[in-house]
């Protein structure tokens, strides 16, 4: 989503278009913490592509994304000790995929074989941006990571050919099929080894992964809500406001809410906690202040709500905490 954001600021100059009436900004984007659901993610993919003019961004997007922006997953990747174990790691990890693409191994009929399965199969051009930058990108990976001259033997998409597939050809630098049963990229069974591994540093990315894929993530209208919230508990927003935001009224934001078992007083409470017993733990910060950060009126409230949270005082937490 950034990588699709900021090359539509460079081509148009402001991206915020791609977000208009999804209840966040490109700025957003950036935030550490912040996440997307599929339907975010879908509506900005075919607006981008729409605005661009460019059918096969996906593809174009994932021969030259950034290899920092995979993190951990590029690391574990350099640790592995072999090509095999490289795109196993990034099969397990890769970071675009995350929740939208399913990514398989298969070492059949001698060779191996990456198959993706979208876990949204209604939009035929969202499921194929996903694939193809997926495919792109996880070719280029493995050619950095192993060697220049490591790549798939053959690619197959489920998608129809396009008018002029030579970008695909140029991409993958192998023969590219089209109307197949299956997405696949196909790789030499090969044990190449992996000039930057290292055994410890691949077992700790896996774990860190791992600990953040069991987190989970929040819905959409979840994610919308508590962005808004974490924005100004001071004076957080009304609901009206934040149905504007998402182009619905407030009354169909409530029946989503109550769909979804959820209440705008309990998100708000949920992040009133977040905030306080954070500050309460990072910094020695007077309870007025706490109080105020969190959006409690005095730190008498505070006290109190901290008490239902936990069953303590805020005395009792910090010195837990030391």
């Amino acid at each position: 989503m950034r990588h699709i954001a900021h090359e539509v600021s460079r081509q148009h100059g402001d991206a915020t278009a791609l977000c208009r009436g999804l209840g966040f900004s490109p700025a957003d984007l950036e935030r550490v913490d912040f996440r997307v659901s599929y339907a975010q993610t879908g509506r900005v993919i075919v607006r981008a592509q729409q605005l661009l003019g460019d059918p096969h961004l996906g593809l174009r997007l994932g021969t030259s994304f950034s290899f920092v922006s995979w993190g951990l997953c590029l690391v574990g990747m350099m640790a592995s000790a072999t090509a095999r174990e490289a795109l196993d790691f990034a099969l397990d990890f890769l970071p675009s995929t995350e929740r939208f693409l399913r990514l398989q191994r298969d070492d059949g009929e001698g060779q191996l074989a990456a198959i993706a399965e979208p876990m949204h199969d209604d939009d035929a051009e969202v499921s194929r941006f996903l694939v193809e930058h997926a495919f792109a990108a996880l070719t280029r990976a493995c050619r950095f990571v192993v060697a220049p001259w490591y790549g798939p033997k053959r690619v197959e998409f489920s998608a129809d050919a396009p008018a002029d597939p030579r970008g695909h050809e140029e991409a993958f630098g192998c023969p590219v099929l089209f109307g197949c049963r299956a997405d696949r990229l196909l790789f030499e069974p090969i044990d190449q080894p992996v000039a930057t591994a290292d055994a410890l540093v691949a077992r700790l990315c896996r774990h860190q992964l791992e600990q953040r894929a069991g987190a989970g993530a929040p819905s959409e209208l979840e994610a919308v809500i508590v962005r808004a919230l974490r924005a100004d508990l001071r004076s957080p927003p009304t609901m009206a406001a934040i149905a504007a935001s998402i182009n619905v009224s407030e009354r169909t934001l409530r029946r989503r809410l109550v769909d979804a078992d959820l209440s705008y007083a309990g998100l708000l409470d949920q992040e009133r906690m977040r905030r306080a017993l954070g500050l309460l733990g990072a910094s020695d910060a007077p309870m007025a202040r706490v109080a105020a950060e969190a959006g409690f009126s005095d730190a008498r409230s505070l006290r109190r709500a901290i008490k239902r949270w936990t069953g303590q005082t805020p005395s009792a937490l910090r010195r837990h905490g030391d």
